[in-house]
């Protein structure tokens, strides 16, 4: 089908291009859309006929790299080959397949070195039109260098995975449109075998990410950092071949430039050391997701908290409610609904990421825990002990019931915490969500560490 050229939403503060009001640029869905050859020109109607056929002229005189330049769009892949672009180590994995830069083969990072180079990015927007394939991995890197192999050891990865579990005993929990280490985002919002159009907005000390229309990031860097935290800078762009079961593809890689003292405006929250240990906790890999968050806050409330702090959230409602988890679509937020223990023998196939049950004594309890119909167990009524603790784990491991370690509350205990591990148990976090119950309790750190658990023993939806 022919769609409109001017297909992504628009930054703040992007003025259209120039041409636009003498024009309409149509392109041609295919994969190699970006040729010349696929253009159809519409000229509006203008009362000046002089004026239309110059803009006419120009429009087809200049191929739509040309007209990108024209208001400071520059698309770095030209259809045709690899020129501009630089991969190291394993080279062989990255060709050119009926003009898509395709990405199949043993970990190699494929490095722009193009004219439009110069001395390097360091304020720009982007949008990258990317599709992968079941189980791949790939990112794309900004404020990088070349190197000769390895991961690279500059820059910063908006991660490209969609379908990607990991390899050897390492899960991959990080998905499509994280700020990799910085802002992980756990569930995705877009498909393998799909184009994804990948937007990125960098100024100064704020980076913004958007997935197919969903925004995921807004990371504003803080004054302050641990030394293990990298910080924006300015570099080239890199794509990432991470292995031999990830094939994808890039058809289109544009750019445009923001000056390089760009700056938001906006002064970075400090969230405290609570935050530090957060980062550092998730970059260990730990999902730091917050699956009952505070009935009171809005879908818009909970997307803005994900974004700015990288804690993960869900919107969650009882079964009567149900209809108002529509208001997550569009935003970065897992779904749930909220089940007690009177309700769950009428609870059918949710349409939501998972099933919480919320018990307030041991018989509902017992009842949630033994339905199969739950994924979470949240302990409200605060029943699970070192007595009770053999029937309740037992149960929890039989159905497959991840088990809340709630922040706010501090329960359950660290011993029962040690014996739920020993079980072979899956854990989930509550109490996250607002600010203020991290910056009054670190008691879900602190069990993490005393307890001795591991990421893998955290239940994340759709894994």
């Amino acid at each position: 089908m022919s769609i409109p050229c001017e297909i992504f939403p628009k930054f703040p503060n992007i003025t259209d291009s120039p041409m636009s009001v003498a024009r309409e640029i149509f392109v041609t869905e295919k994969d190699d859309y970006l040729a010349p050859s696929h253009f159809t020109i519409k000229t509006a109607n203008m009362k000046k006929q002089g004026f239309a056929l110059v803009a006419l002229l120009l429009v087809l005189a200049f191929p739509s790299k040309t007209i990108a330049q024209a208001d400071g769009w520059v698309e770095l892949i030209n259809g045709k080959d690899m020129a501009g672009w630089r991969p190291n180590e394993h080279t062989s994995t990255w060709t050119v397949e009926n003009g898509l830069l395709t990405g199949v083969g043993k970990r190699s990072h494929l490095f722009y070195e193009g004219e439009h180079l110069r001395d390097g990015f360091k304020n720009f927007e982007m949008e990258v039109q990317v599709r992968t394939f079941k189980l791949a991995n790939s990112g794309i890197y900004f404020h990088t260098n070349f190197q000769d192999e390895g991961w690279p050891g500059t820059g910063i990865e908006i991660q490209v995975n969609n379908s990607h579990v990991g390899e050897g005993t390492y899960v991959e929990l990080k998905k499509m449109g994280s700020l990799y280490g910085y802002r992980n985002l756990y569930k995705t919002f877009s498909k393998d075998d799909e184009w994804m159009t990948v937007k990125a907005r960098v100024e100064s000390d704020r980076v913004q990410v958007w997935v197919n229309g969903v925004q995921t990031v807004d990371y504003r860097q803080p004054a302050r950092s641990f030394s293990r935290l990298r910080r924006l800078s300015k570099g080239t762009f890199a794509l990432q071949g991470h292995d031999d079961h990830s094939r994808m593809q890039y058809r289109s890689f544009r750019v445009r430039r923001l000056p390089d003292d760009a700056s938001s405006g906006l002064i970075a929250p400090d969230f405290g050391v609570w935050h530090d240990t957060l980062m550092a906790m998730q970059g260990r890999n730990f999902p730091f997701i917050d699956f009952n968050p505070p009935a009171n806050l809005s879908a818009l409330e909970l997307a803005d908290y994900v974004r700015a702090t990288g804690i993960n959230a869900a919107l969650v409602k009882s079964p009567k409610k149900a209809n108002q988890l529509g208001a997550a679509s569009g935003l970065p937020l897992f779904t749930g609904i909220k089940v007690t223990a009177k309700g769950i023998a009428k609870q059918t196939k949710a349409m939501a990421d998972f099933v919480i049950g919320e018990s307030t004594d041991l018989k509902s309890a017992k009842a949630l825990l033994g339905s199969g119909k739950i994924q979470v167990w949240s302990d409200k009524g605060r029943v699970l002990n070192a007595q009770t603790a053999p029937t309740l784990l037992d149960l929890a491991k039989q159905h497959n019931v991840a088990i809340v370690i709630d922040n706010e509350t501090q329960h359950p205990s660290l011993e029962v915490l040690k014996m739920a591990k020993a079980k072979g148990c899956k854990f989930t976090m509550s109490g996250l969500v607002p600010k203020e119950k991290m910056e009054q309790s670190s008691y879900v750190f602190d069990m993490l560490k005393q307890a001795e658990l591991d990421y893998r023993d955290f239940y994340v939806p759709g894994l």
